[in-house]
């Protein structure tokens, strides 16, 4: 659908595109309500089940307030695609797509970006770019966002960011970015007991009955499954994660020597702080804390050591 070009908002950005046209970057008003559902109406129903895990097809007032999240403390942007047309008027405009973040209880912004199909490759990463930045400069120390573990693209646009997994619930991941640095860092709003679990594929059987017991858990995937930056701790520098832990669970093969250097600098940095590991037959976990395979039986070891005051 085409709009009359209507500026409303000073552009972040202007790109002069390939066949001539130029994309206005700017941010998001409640008058762009119906330009966004457009959007979204555009996309196939596949492309719709990803963004709403579901038919869902936003109505006028739901996509002016997505539109106006500037007003309540979170931050959206629009990038539309002008056609000069001719003559001394302004031309009309196509949404190649949007982003933006609310902000979450927990203190965190909670992120969705939507591409139109023509536009896909290298706008997603761009928005995000965006949304990263003004993030950051707000104070928004991590971004999150829930993902069909299907949507391999919004996956690899946040992969290529070393994300946290924080829960998992029927085929869907709630994944945490870093605004500020190489690693996201705990929701700062979110007191529980925080136990960080550093495990290949982000996801720890023990999760749910960790949260059922009263405490955070976040699910890095280990020095071998970070993509855009070495693991901050085997470099001699610090992870927010870590260091704010009140338990860490080294669940990676324990036969690797990165991952026992992982859990013997874990175990330096903060002594008192217990780490536990998994224990190949014969094999002294050098200070560590033996975990228990069995998921409940490791749930009763975090809580016999850490409780739920810590």
């Amino acid at each position: 659908m085409r709009f009359t070009r209507i500026v409303t908002e000073k552009p972040l950005d202007t790109i002069d595109l390939a066949d001539g046209r130029r994309m206005v970057v700017r941010p998001t008003t409640s008058d762009d309500g119906e330009r966004i559902r457009a959007l979204y109406h555009g996309l196939t129903e596949d492309d719709r089940h990803r963004r709403f895990f579901g038919a869902f097809k936003p109505r006028s007032a739901w996509c002016r307030a997505w539109a106006s999240i500037g007003d309540r403390g979170g931050f959206g942007v629009i990038a539309l695609v002008e056609d000069p047309g001719s003559g001394p008027e302004p031309g009309d405009e196509v949404v190649a797509g949007e982003a933006g973040y609310a902000m979450r209880p927990d203190g965190d912004g909670d992120l969705a970006v939507t591409v139109a199909a023509d536009w896909r490759g290298w706008l997603g990463p761009y928005l995000l770019d965006l949304l990263v930045e003004h993030a950051a400069a707000a104070g928004v120390a991590n971004l999150q966002a829930e993902v069909m573990l299907q949507n391999s693209p919004m996956l690899s646009l946040l992969r290529r960011r070393d994300p946290i997994a924080l829960e998992h619930d029927d085929g869907i991941v709630r994944l945490s970015i870093s605004t500020t640095g190489t690693t996201a860092s705990w929701p700062p709003e979110d007191h529980r007991p925080r136990v960080l679990v550093e495990i290949a594929g982000r996801r720890w059987s023990g999760e749910r009955l960790a949260s059922a017991a009263g405490l955070s858990t976040a699910m890095c995937a280990g020095p071998d499954g970070r993509v855009g930056h070495p693991c901050p701790v085997l470099e001699g520098g610090t992870c927010p994660l870590a260091d704010d832990a009140d338990a860490i669970l080294v669940l990676l093969d324990p036969d690797d020597e990165r991952s026992r250097e992982l859990a013997a600098s874990h175990r330096r940095r903060v002594p008192d702080r217990p780490v536990f590991v998994r224990t190949s037959a014969g094999r002294d976990p050098q200070g560590c804390v033996g975990i228990a395979e069995d998921s409940g039986e490791a749930v009763a070891q975090l809580l016999g050591l850490i409780g739920q005051s810590s």
